[in-house]
């Protein structure tokens, strides 16, 4: 070995002269003789990071393409988006800004029914009403037939998207009914570009004029809908961050958003994504450092006879470490270069997933901050996984090595022991860094940030706990089940599961983590949908009437009451838009609500009753006296808790342009089958007198009623909305599926990751199968047996990896269900039963892809080598 000259130092101890050049060349002579066995290990690492740097490379992307085409993508400069009118006050500000030079253009979106005519059943569209000759201020909208916006809509035309024409089968130039008036169609929206940037932006889509929305009388006093404003500067307004400042003050609740931070919501909801697919990255990548982990070991076991002379002639643990620590890191280095490269097509694969909402599409390109950190962190997890077996090298004596096949080289018990105190630093090393990477990718405060370390390195101690134990005992099972009367061939494969280097534990462990992951995923997505199909309760309603007119609220409950298949009498409540001021004084916009608490922020729903109806328990306090003339409200218990509310409690409340003060007299509890439910204040009557009502009703329906339930309603009152549960579930399912498919294409690395292992496990044991196949083929056996025995090996570890992961992903889909929904558990068969045979053909591809070269061997040339 060059430089490798013994010397002698004060102590007379023969040591080497082992520079890190030296470690360098020795490490690079030994990579070369086991370059098709790092190959797959380079693959595996390749995989991981990916899907790592593709997620992450996609989001910044995206980041940059929301910053570059803000002012398009917003329409605007500025947006400000609430869900009620604008007050005289609101007005009076907005105004003020358009005498500075502040042009501003006003959309409203809201649901409604629409039919292609008074005999054709109505379905649910979304509908964006807007001003044709001043949106958008930047960007245009493309119809089909090409036409300006401008020109194509008026009071009597709209523009729908391809699906309403779909559904209702109609073409561009037929009639379409919205409010009960005829609207003729123009064109087909082919382009939009803030669709993304609205809150009604999944499902049939209507776009309208303002004078046609009035024309169709779709919106009520009261009446839920969104309001958007859009804001253009001119050369001579104030810039954009006094005029946001106003806005902010004038409009206290509303979501502001200008052209340098593109929107809050989708820019927190791609934050929020990226993290979560990084970890399901990372979850792979490690598979691919286990990989790592794993090659390097058995590399090392194959060269303790060179370690053992290097140690005899005066190299120390840390000199040979060196060699070691150098190929990991190359192996790290080149799989992530690689793993880069896998990135950009990754990154060409997600826009396809959002096509469907977002239009616009980032460019993949090479991002030098994404690409250094998926490299680094290729190395690093490289480097974690190798630590166990680079501290083994301390423990390699060259005593021990020449002469182990004696019965004094075991250590007895106690020693291994001791031995396994610096293996299990190594582990806690492992899954401290790992944690650290997680902790990089999480975004929000400091504790959310450490919660997500917490629960990253806490998921990675089950699963692997769990996948590992499992293995081991299906491994002695199979060895057990080897040993009855079977098939030679299938004996003889179930038996190379145990061959020496085989690592048949940690392959079957990188391929279930893949597996479980991937079909945890897709029994949580249906289970979901499915729970929510078959468990309402009795009684609970399954069609909603929104927005109907204190006018017509008796005359659409008779209507109602004589349509066939209604079971029960509807349920209906009058409800009001009210804000929370205060509670017992103190604001509630300096409250810390986080989550969906801050719901409590914005405008809520809420109705009033005389008597206690007979559905709602109190909790605490007592219910009002139907005389009392004092404003009071009865609050439900999760919203009294939330906000810290007591009987006797203060509340004060904005109505219309009001301030109404009331006392808590109770607080409440009503079941979830009940319409009211959904409101979480009920007032006396007399605390809600004189305000803009608007009507709401629920009832169940059977099924296949439902459509001429539609059409009946609709024929009379056009305005009414009518959702039917039905449709909202396929809205929900189809938002659910697009979000699985994202998941499921990233966790699927981890299966090929896994493959890789296996093929970086068999290439390992090269040497020994040919060996194998070598005698079996002296011994008469022909390469058809051979390849026997090899099928039954990778598809018996493929199919235990598949039904291993697939046990756990049952286990674990169904907990996180029955703590999410409370739904029932079940063992999903045809699932298993798919993803074994699925993993026992891509085990058995895996293994086959490193053990062609092998069958061809010719015993003669292996035996002259002997």
């Amino acid at each position: 070995m060059p430089n490798a000259l013994p010397s002698r130092d004060r102590e007379g101890v023969g040591i080497l002269n082992f520079s890190w050049a030296t470690a360098c060349k020795i490490a690079w002579r030994e990579s070369r003789s086991s370059s098709f066995k790092f190959l797959f290990v380079i693959l595996a690492v390749a995989v991981g990071v990916g899907s790592l740097t593709g997620v992450r490379g996609f989001s910044r992307a995206f980041h940059e393409m929301l910053l570059s085409q803000a002012r398009t993508l917003m329409a605007a400069d500025l947006s400000l988006r609430v869900f009620e009118l604008p007050t005289p006050q609101q007005d009076s500000a907005l105004a003020a800004l358009s005498r500075l030079g502040v042009d501003r253009t006003w959309i409203t979106e809201t649901v409604t029914m629409a039919s292609a005519s008074v005999e054709k059943p109505p379905m649910l569209v979304s509908v964006k009403a807007v001003d044709p000759k001043k949106y958008p201020f930047y960007g245009e909208i493309r119809l089909s037939p090409p036409a300006p916006l401008s020109r194509a809509l008026t009071a009597d035309t709209v523009a729908v998207s391809d699906d309403v024409l779909l559904r209702l089968n109609l073409k561009v130039g037929d009639s379409i009914r919205l409010g009960g008036q005829p609207f003729r169609i123009v064109g087909e929206v082919t382009y939009e570009p803030d669709r993304m940037l609205g809150t009604l932006n999944v499902g049939p889509r209507v776009m309208m004029t303002r004078d046609g929305l009035d024309r169709a009388g779709l919106i009520l006093p009261g009446s839920r809908a969104a309001e958007r404003f859009l804001f253009r500067l001119s050369p001579n307004s104030p810039g954009i961050e006094p005029v946001r400042e106003r806005l902010k003050a004038t409009f206290p609740d509303a979501l502001i958003a200008d052209f340098r931070e593109s929107h809050p919501l989708v820019t927190q909801a791609l934050n929020r994504a990226t993290t979560f697919l990084s970890l399901v990255s990372l979850i792979t990548l490690i598979i691919g450092a286990i990989g790592v982990g794993t090659a390097m070991r058995a590399h090392i076991q194959q060269r303790m006879d060179s370690i053992a002379i290097m140690k005899c002639i005066g190299a120390r643990s840390s000199h040979v470490m060196r060699i070691y620590l150098l190929q990991t890191i190359a192996l790290g280095l080149a799989g992530g270069l690689v793993g880069v490269a896998f990135g950009l097509v990754v990154q060409r694969v997600f826009p396809s997933f959002l096509a469907r909402y977002f239009e616009l599409e980032p460019t993949a390109h090479w991002d030098f901050v994404t690409a250094a950190q998926g490299i680094g962190i290729a190395v690093l997890a490289s480097l974690l996984f190798t630590l166990p077996p680079l501290i083994g090298i301390r423990r390699i004596r060259p005593s021990l090595i020449l002469r182990r096949e004696m019965e004094e080289t075991k250590p007895d018990w106690p020693t291994r022991f001791a031995e396994a105190r610096a293996s299990l630093l190594a582990g806690a090393t492992i899954l401290i860094g790992f944690a650290g990477i997680a902790m990089s990718f999480a975004t929000g405060t400091p504790r959310d940030i450490w919660r997500t370390g917490e629960y990253f390195a806490g998921a990675l101690v089950i699963s692997f706990t769990a996948l590992s134990a499992v293995a081991w005992l299906m491994l002695r099972v199979l060895k057990i089940a080897s040993r009855g009367k079977l098939p030679a061939s299938v004996r003889h494969g179930i038996s190379n599961l145990y061959r020496p280097g085989a690592h048949a534990q940690s392959v079957l462990v990188a391929l279930g983590v893949g597996v479980m992951f991937t079909l945890t995923i897709y029994l949580v997505q249906h289970g979901m949908i499915a729970e929510m199909n078959r468990s309402s309760p009795p009684g609970m309603p399954n069609v909603f009437l929104i927005d109907i007119a204190p006018k017509d609220r008796d005359a659409v409950l008779d209507l109602v009451k004589q349509q066939r298949g209604v079971e029960g009498a509807p349920e209906v409540i009058g409800t009001v838009a009210a804000k929370i001021s205060s509670v017992d004084g103190q604001p509630v916009d300096q409250m810390n609500l986080k989550g969906f608490a801050r719901r409590y922020r914005s405008p809520r729903s809420v109705t009033s009753a005389a008597a206690m109806p007979d559905y709602v328990d109190l909790v605490r306090g007592r219910w009002w006296d139907s005389a009392s003339g004092a404003p009071q409200v009865c609050v439900d218990e999760d919203a009294a808790k939330i906000l810290h509310i007591q009987p006797g409690s203060e509340m004060r409340w904005a109505i219309s342009g009001r301030e109404v003060q009331t006392r808590v007299a109770c607080v409440q509890s009503i079941d979830s089958v009940h319409l009211s439910s959904r409101v979480e204040f009920i007032f006396n009557t007399s605390a809600l007198a004189g305000f803009p009502v608007i009507y709401y009703s629920s009832l169940r329906a059977q099924p296949s009623t439902v459509p001429a339930l539609q059409e009946a309603l609709y024929k009379r009152f056009p305005t009414v909305t009518v959702v039917n549960i039905a449709d909202v579930l396929q809205i929900i399912q189809g938002v659910v599926d697009r979000i699985s498919q994202v998941v499921r294409f990233i966790s699927m690395f981890a299966i090929l990751a896994g493959a890789v292992i296996l093929s970086s496990s068999v290439a390992g044991t090269r040497f020994r199968r040919m060996r194998e196949v070598v005698i079996l083929k002296t011994l008469g056996a022909t390469r058809w047996r051979v390849s026997r025995i090899f099928s039954v090996e990778f598809l018996v570890l493929g199919a235990v990896a598949g039904l291993m992961g697939s046990l756990l992903a049952g286990g674990f889909a169904n907990l996180l269900l029955k703590r999410m929904l409370d739904a029932q558990t079940s063992i999903p068969v045809v699932p298993i039963a798919v993803s074994v045979v699925a993993t026992a053909f891509i085990a058995n591809a895996a293994g086959w892809m490193a053990s062609f070269p092998i069958l061809g061997q010719k015993p003669l040339e292996i035996l002259r080598e002997e």
